[in-house]
Protein backbone atom coordinates (compact mmCIF):
# COMPACT_ATOMS: atom_id res chain seq x y z
CA UNK A 1 0.00 0.00 0.00
CA UNK A 2 1.21 3.47 -0.86
CA UNK A 3 2.79 3.48 -4.02
CA UNK A 4 1.66 6.86 -4.61
CA UNK A 5 0.34 9.15 -1.33
CA UNK A 6 -1.15 12.66 -0.92
CA UNK A 7 -1.35 14.66 1.98
CA UNK A 8 -4.42 17.51 1.80
CA UNK A 9 -3.41 20.29 3.60
CA UNK A 10 -5.00 23.85 2.31
CA UNK A 11 -5.17 25.65 5.40
CA UNK A 12 -2.95 28.50 6.71
CA UNK A 13 0.52 29.26 6.09
CA UNK A 14 1.42 27.80 9.61
CA UNK A 15 -0.66 24.86 9.60
CA UNK A 16 1.00 23.60 6.61
CA UNK A 17 3.97 23.96 8.22
CA UNK A 18 3.34 22.02 11.15
CA UNK A 19 2.36 19.29 8.66
CA UNK A 20 5.98 18.77 7.62
CA UNK A 21 6.79 16.25 9.81
CA UNK A 22 4.25 14.41 8.57
CA UNK A 23 5.98 14.12 5.06
CA UNK A 24 9.12 12.78 7.03
CA UNK A 25 6.94 10.48 8.66
CA UNK A 26 5.41 9.12 5.31
CA UNK A 27 8.75 8.77 3.44
CA UNK A 28 10.20 6.87 6.37
CA UNK A 29 7.27 4.50 6.81
CA UNK A 30 7.24 4.39 2.46
CA UNK A 31 10.45 4.83 1.17
CA UNK A 32 9.62 3.67 -2.26
CA UNK A 33 6.28 5.78 -2.70
CA UNK A 34 5.46 9.28 -4.45
CA UNK A 35 4.49 11.53 -2.17
CA UNK A 36 2.43 14.74 -2.94
CA UNK A 37 1.09 17.99 -1.00
CA UNK A 38 -1.85 19.53 -2.08
CA UNK A 39 -1.35 23.21 -0.38
CA UNK A 40 -2.84 26.50 -1.82
CA UNK A 41 -0.46 28.54 -3.42
CA UNK A 42 0.26 30.93 -0.93
CA UNK A 43 1.78 28.16 1.00
CA UNK A 44 3.77 26.23 -1.72
CA UNK A 45 6.87 28.10 -1.79
CA UNK A 46 7.52 26.88 1.69
CA UNK A 47 7.56 22.97 1.49
CA UNK A 48 9.25 23.57 -2.08
CA UNK A 49 12.48 22.35 -1.12
CA UNK A 50 11.23 19.23 1.20
CA UNK A 51 13.23 16.51 0.56
CA UNK A 52 10.33 13.56 1.48
CA UNK A 53 8.23 15.28 -1.10
CA UNK A 54 8.09 14.22 -4.48
CA UNK A 55 5.55 16.77 -5.94
CA UNK A 56 3.76 19.72 -4.81
CA UNK A 57 0.63 20.64 -5.66
CA UNK A 58 -1.65 23.41 -5.69
CA UNK A 59 -5.47 24.33 -5.05
CA UNK A 60 -6.64 27.70 -5.42
CA UNK A 61 -9.50 27.37 -3.49
CA UNK A 62 -9.03 31.77 -2.32
CA UNK A 63 -8.97 32.58 -6.05
CA UNK A 64 -12.08 30.62 -6.89
CA UNK A 65 -10.70 27.43 -8.43
CA UNK A 66 -13.19 24.78 -8.14
CA UNK A 67 -13.12 21.43 -6.55
CA UNK A 68 -13.73 19.68 -9.65
CA UNK A 69 -10.14 21.31 -10.83
CA UNK A 70 -8.96 20.07 -7.45
CA UNK A 71 -10.09 16.59 -7.24
CA UNK A 72 -8.41 16.08 -11.33
CA UNK A 73 -5.24 17.69 -10.12
CA UNK A 74 -5.23 14.73 -7.00
CA UNK A 75 -6.72 12.03 -9.36
CA UNK A 76 -3.64 13.12 -11.73
CA UNK A 77 -1.17 11.57 -8.84
CA UNK A 78 -3.51 7.94 -9.46
CA UNK A 79 -3.14 8.02 -5.44
CA UNK A 80 -3.14 4.78 -3.34
CA UNK A 81 -3.17 6.78 -0.32
CA UNK A 82 -4.51 10.22 0.40
CA UNK A 83 -3.93 11.73 4.25
CA UNK A 84 -5.77 14.29 5.78
CA UNK A 85 -4.94 16.60 8.79
CA UNK A 86 -7.06 18.94 6.91
CA UNK A 87 -10.89 18.48 8.66
CA UNK A 88 -13.00 20.95 6.26
CA UNK A 89 -15.94 19.46 4.72
CA UNK A 90 -14.03 20.38 1.31
CA UNK A 91 -11.18 18.08 1.80
CA UNK A 92 -13.57 15.53 3.22
CA UNK A 93 -15.27 15.70 -0.70
CA UNK A 94 -11.85 15.73 -2.28
CA UNK A 95 -10.38 12.99 -0.31
CA UNK A 96 -14.17 10.92 -1.37
CA UNK A 97 -13.77 11.90 -4.98
CA UNK A 98 -9.89 11.08 -5.46
CA UNK A 99 -10.21 7.67 -6.47
CA UNK A 100 -7.46 6.73 -3.24
CA UNK A 101 -8.28 3.08 -1.65
CA UNK A 102 -6.95 4.02 2.04
CA UNK A 103 -8.46 7.70 3.24
CA UNK A 104 -7.22 8.71 6.44
CA UNK A 105 -8.25 11.05 8.55
CA UNK A 106 -9.12 12.68 11.68
CA UNK A 107 -12.50 11.37 13.36
CA UNK A 108 -13.81 14.50 14.14
CA UNK A 109 -12.87 15.94 10.54
CA UNK A 110 -16.52 17.31 8.67
CA UNK A 111 -17.78 14.41 6.79
CA UNK A 112 -15.68 12.09 8.60
CA UNK A 113 -17.31 8.83 7.01
CA UNK A 114 -15.47 9.34 3.75
CA UNK A 115 -12.81 8.48 5.27
CA UNK A 116 -12.49 4.76 6.01
CA UNK A 117 -9.48 4.93 8.78
CA UNK A 118 -10.07 7.49 11.19
CA UNK A 119 -8.08 8.61 14.08
CA UNK A 120 -8.41 9.91 17.43
CA UNK A 121 -7.55 13.80 17.54
CA UNK A 122 -6.51 15.15 21.04
CA UNK A 123 -6.71 18.29 22.22
CA UNK A 124 -4.02 18.39 24.44
CA UNK A 125 -1.17 17.51 22.07
CA UNK A 126 0.73 19.48 20.04
CA UNK A 127 -0.31 20.32 16.54
CA UNK A 128 3.00 18.50 15.26
CA UNK A 129 1.94 15.50 17.32
CA UNK A 130 -1.66 15.61 16.23
CA UNK A 131 -0.67 15.10 12.42
CA UNK A 132 1.56 12.34 13.24
CA UNK A 133 -1.41 10.45 14.99
CA UNK A 134 -2.38 9.68 11.48
CA UNK A 135 -0.24 7.62 11.11
CA UNK A 136 -2.24 5.74 13.55
CA UNK A 137 -4.28 4.56 10.61
CA UNK A 138 -1.28 3.01 8.13
CA UNK A 139 0.26 0.97 11.32
CA UNK A 140 2.92 3.17 11.12
CA UNK A 141 4.30 4.30 14.69
CA UNK A 142 5.67 7.34 14.87
CA UNK A 143 9.49 8.13 15.45
CA UNK A 144 11.26 10.57 17.88
CA UNK A 145 13.08 11.36 14.69
CA UNK A 146 9.65 12.46 12.88
CA UNK A 147 9.21 15.36 15.15
CA UNK A 148 10.84 18.24 13.60
CA UNK A 149 9.38 20.83 11.20
CA UNK A 150 11.16 21.31 7.88
CA UNK A 151 11.46 24.71 5.79
CA UNK A 152 13.97 24.90 3.35
CA UNK A 153 15.57 27.72 0.85
CA UNK A 154 17.89 28.02 -2.13
CA UNK A 155 20.93 30.24 -2.53
CA UNK A 156 18.32 32.56 -4.49
CA UNK A 157 16.62 33.66 -1.48
CA UNK A 158 19.99 33.53 0.79
CA UNK A 159 21.08 36.39 -1.90
CA UNK A 160 17.76 38.09 -1.89
CA UNK A 161 17.58 38.82 1.98
CA UNK A 162 21.53 39.31 1.93
CA UNK A 163 20.93 42.04 -0.82
CA UNK A 164 18.37 43.85 1.64
CA UNK A 165 20.48 43.99 4.27
CA UNK A 166 23.67 45.29 2.39
CA UNK A 167 21.45 48.14 1.04
CA UNK A 168 20.25 49.09 4.55
CA UNK A 169 24.13 49.17 5.65
CA UNK A 170 23.89 46.14 7.66
CA UNK A 171 27.12 44.93 8.18
CA UNK A 172 27.55 40.74 7.93
CA UNK A 173 28.87 40.97 11.84
CA UNK A 174 25.66 42.86 13.05
CA UNK A 175 23.71 40.98 15.21
CA UNK A 176 20.20 41.56 13.82
CA UNK A 177 16.60 41.37 16.00
CA UNK A 178 13.51 40.24 13.69
CA UNK A 179 10.50 41.32 14.78
CA UNK A 180 7.32 40.05 13.12
CA UNK A 181 4.02 42.61 13.87
CA UNK A 182 1.44 40.84 11.45
CA UNK A 183 -0.94 38.20 11.32
CA UNK A 184 -4.30 37.19 9.63
CA UNK A 185 -5.76 37.34 12.34
CA UNK A 186 -6.25 41.42 14.37
CA UNK A 187 -6.43 39.83 18.08
CA UNK A 188 -3.06 38.11 17.29
CA UNK A 189 -1.46 40.93 17.18
CA UNK A 190 0.78 42.80 20.03
CA UNK A 191 0.52 46.70 19.62
CA UNK A 192 2.69 48.18 17.05
CA UNK A 193 4.19 50.24 19.96
CA UNK A 194 5.25 47.22 21.93
CA UNK A 195 7.06 45.77 19.09
CA UNK A 196 8.85 49.41 18.18
CA UNK A 197 9.39 49.57 22.12
CA UNK A 198 11.52 46.10 21.89
CA UNK A 199 13.17 47.05 18.62
CA UNK A 200 14.65 50.65 20.47
CA UNK A 201 15.71 48.48 23.43
CA UNK A 202 17.96 46.33 21.01
CA UNK A 203 18.90 49.04 18.83
CA UNK A 204 20.54 51.06 21.73
CA UNK A 205 22.54 47.61 22.63
CA UNK A 206 24.14 47.90 19.16
CA UNK A 207 22.13 45.38 16.87
CA UNK A 208 20.39 46.08 13.98
CA UNK A 209 16.64 45.35 13.58
CA UNK A 210 14.68 43.57 10.12
CA UNK A 211 10.61 44.41 10.65
CA UNK A 212 9.28 41.24 8.64
CA UNK A 213 6.06 40.61 7.15
CA UNK A 214 3.98 39.96 3.52
CA UNK A 215 2.99 42.72 1.69
CA UNK A 216 -0.43 42.94 3.65
CA UNK A 217 2.05 44.16 6.98
CA UNK A 218 3.45 47.01 5.06
CA UNK A 219 1.36 49.96 7.19
CA UNK A 220 2.68 47.99 10.62
CA UNK A 221 6.48 47.17 9.30
CA UNK A 222 6.53 51.01 8.31
CA UNK A 223 5.15 52.15 11.65
CA UNK A 224 7.27 49.95 13.39
CA UNK A 225 10.53 51.15 11.58
CA UNK A 226 10.09 54.45 11.87
CA UNK A 227 9.41 54.03 15.84
CA UNK A 228 12.93 52.45 16.07
CA UNK A 229 15.11 54.83 13.51
CA UNK A 230 17.91 54.27 11.16
CA UNK A 231 18.59 50.78 13.33
CA UNK A 232 15.54 48.99 11.65
CA UNK A 233 15.20 47.83 8.11
CA UNK A 234 11.91 48.10 6.63
CA UNK A 235 11.52 44.34 5.06
CA UNK A 236 8.03 43.55 4.67
CA UNK A 237 7.23 42.28 1.02
CA UNK A 238 10.72 43.17 -0.14
CA UNK A 239 11.27 39.22 -0.61
CA UNK A 240 9.47 36.13 -1.27
CA UNK A 241 8.02 34.26 0.87
CA UNK A 242 10.39 31.57 -0.14
CA UNK A 243 12.82 33.56 1.57
CA UNK A 244 11.50 33.76 5.44
CA UNK A 245 13.51 30.66 6.23
CA UNK A 246 16.43 32.35 5.11
CA UNK A 247 15.61 35.83 7.19
CA UNK A 248 15.68 33.06 9.99
CA UNK A 249 19.05 31.62 9.62
CA UNK A 250 20.15 35.11 9.85
CA UNK A 251 18.41 36.09 13.16
CA UNK A 252 20.10 36.15 16.20
CA UNK A 253 16.40 36.42 18.02
CA UNK A 254 13.31 36.65 16.64
CA UNK A 255 10.28 38.39 18.43
CA UNK A 256 6.98 37.14 16.52
CA UNK A 257 3.28 37.12 16.89
CA UNK A 258 1.53 33.69 16.98
CA UNK A 259 2.11 33.47 13.13
CA UNK A 260 3.60 31.35 10.56
CA UNK A 261 7.06 33.07 11.13
CA UNK A 262 6.70 31.59 14.43
CA UNK A 263 6.83 28.20 13.02
CA UNK A 264 9.35 29.12 10.10
CA UNK A 265 11.74 30.08 13.09
CA UNK A 266 11.22 26.63 14.94
CA UNK A 267 11.64 25.20 11.09
CA UNK A 268 15.30 26.77 11.61
CA UNK A 269 15.86 26.48 14.94
CA UNK A 270 15.98 30.22 15.55
CA UNK A 271 15.81 31.74 19.00
CA UNK A 272 12.31 32.46 19.50
CA UNK A 273 10.39 34.62 21.71
CA UNK A 274 6.47 34.31 20.91
CA UNK A 275 3.51 36.64 21.90
CA UNK A 276 0.20 35.35 22.34
CA UNK A 277 -3.12 37.30 23.02
CA UNK A 278 -6.30 35.56 21.92
CA UNK A 279 -4.60 32.14 21.40
CA UNK A 280 -2.96 29.99 23.71
CA UNK A 281 -0.32 27.61 23.70
CA UNK A 282 -2.72 25.07 24.88
CA UNK A 283 -4.30 25.02 21.03
CA UNK A 284 -1.44 23.44 20.31
CA UNK A 285 0.41 25.62 18.07
CA UNK A 286 3.10 27.32 20.33
CA UNK A 287 6.74 26.64 19.57
CA UNK A 288 8.19 23.58 21.00
CA UNK A 289 11.77 23.33 20.59
CA UNK A 290 14.23 24.73 23.79
CA UNK A 291 15.00 27.87 21.95
CA UNK A 292 11.95 29.41 22.71
CA UNK A 293 9.77 31.63 25.33
CA UNK A 294 6.03 32.85 25.28
CA UNK A 295 4.89 35.91 26.80
CA UNK A 296 1.30 36.27 27.59
CA UNK A 297 -1.38 37.56 29.92
CA UNK A 298 -3.41 35.75 31.94
CA UNK A 299 -6.50 36.33 31.75
CA UNK A 300 -10.18 34.22 32.15
CA UNK A 301 -11.30 35.40 28.18
CA UNK A 302 -8.59 33.56 27.06
CA UNK A 303 -8.59 31.81 24.68
CA UNK A 304 -11.17 33.35 22.79
CA UNK A 305 -11.08 31.45 19.40
CA UNK A 306 -9.00 28.97 17.46
CA UNK A 307 -7.52 30.77 15.31
CA UNK A 308 -8.31 34.66 16.73
CA UNK A 309 -10.38 37.21 15.12
CA UNK A 310 -11.08 40.56 13.79
CA UNK A 311 -12.33 42.58 17.41
CA UNK A 312 -12.25 41.43 20.58
CA UNK A 313 -15.26 39.77 21.58
CA UNK A 314 -15.45 41.77 24.93
CA UNK A 315 -14.31 44.83 23.38
CA UNK A 316 -11.52 45.46 25.67
CA UNK A 317 -8.31 43.88 23.93
CA UNK A 318 -6.62 43.14 27.39
CA UNK A 319 -4.61 40.30 26.33
CA UNK A 320 -2.65 42.18 24.37
CA UNK A 321 -3.15 45.62 25.73
CA UNK A 322 -1.59 44.75 28.89
CA UNK A 323 1.06 43.01 27.99
CA UNK A 324 4.02 45.01 28.70
CA UNK A 325 7.39 45.52 26.45
CA UNK A 326 9.03 45.18 29.96
CA UNK A 327 7.77 41.50 30.14
CA UNK A 328 8.65 40.59 26.50
CA UNK A 329 12.24 42.62 27.43
CA UNK A 330 13.20 40.43 29.70
CA UNK A 331 11.88 36.88 28.05
CA UNK A 332 14.30 37.71 25.09
CA UNK A 333 17.02 38.76 27.66
CA UNK A 334 16.25 34.90 29.31
CA UNK A 335 16.61 33.25 26.12
CA UNK A 336 19.53 35.13 25.17
CA UNK A 337 21.44 33.88 28.43
CA UNK A 338 20.12 30.45 27.34
CA UNK A 339 21.49 30.44 23.60
CA UNK A 340 24.81 29.22 23.07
Amino acid sequence: MGDSIVVVQTAFLGDVVLTTPLFRALRRCHSTARIAALVTPEAAPLIEEDPHLDHVLTYDKKGGESLRSAVATVRAQRPDLLVSPHRSQRSALLAIASGARTRVGFADARFRWVYNRRVPRSLEQHEVDRNLALLGGLDCAPDASDRWLHVGYTEREAQAVAAVLREAGVAESDRVLGLCPGSVWATKRWLPRGFAAVGQHFAARGWRVAVLGSPGDREVSRQVTEAIGPAAVDAAGATPLKALAAWMDRLALLVSNDSAPLHVATARDTPTVAVFGATTTGLGFGPFHARSRVVEVDLPCRPCGLHGGKTCPLSHFRCMGDLSPEAVLAACDDLLESVP
